[in-house]
């Protein structure tokens, strides 16, 4: 049985959705390491596309928060790119990859910060190589989105944010 559930995947994917989909259900405490950093970002005048300002005190300063929250009793919705690595030698935990075409997620990136597809698509690319350039400086690694590390995978390509909580819950239900 589940008791944590953790949301990983790239930008526009569907990861803030899902996250407050299953928490609006499941009414279950939540931490999100995107808004930790959006909040953040806007508060210290910060660039969310330039990852490398934000400082690798910062980022291991919010991933351990998330990991002893994993590690903690009790049930919690965690959101973020490490998320799902963080728990990965726990038990109990429910590991979500949400996954989802370049072209949607652009399509989504320039709908939500309203920008042409064109500026969406550089900017979604920068501020995932930036991110990809800090995690690996951090902690050495890259496989925060290799398919191995989840127990769920969703393709939200397609889906609505009702589909893709209705997946959830059933691996949910069946556990």
């Amino acid at each position: 049985m589940y008791k944590k559930i953790t949301i990983s995947g790239l930008i526009c994917t569907g990861k803030t959705s899902l996250f407050w989909g299953l928490q609006e259900k499941l009414i279950w405490p939540t931490f999100s390491a995107s808004q930790f950093f959006r909040d953040y970002s806007r508060t210290h005048n910060l660039s969310l596309e330039k990852a490398e300002e934000q400082s690798n005190i910062l980022t291991r300063k919010i991933d351990t928060r998330m990991a002893d929250m994993l590690k903690s009793s009790g049930n919690i919705i965690v959101e973020g790119w490490m998320a799902g690595i963080m728990a990965d030698e726990l038990g109990g935990v429910l590991r979500i990859l949400l996954t989802c075409s370049d072209q949607e997620r652009i399509h989504r990136f320039a709908n939500r910060e309203q920008l042409s597809l064109k500026e969406a698509e550089v900017r979604v690319k920068q501020r995932e190589n930036n991110l990809f350039k800090v995690l690996n400086k951090i902690y050495k690694r890259l496989d925060f989105l290799d398919r191995k590390n989840y127990n769920l995978i969703i393709d939200t390509t397609s889906l609505s944010k009702e589909e893709t909580v209705a997946t959830v819950l059933q691996k949910l239900n069946r556990s």
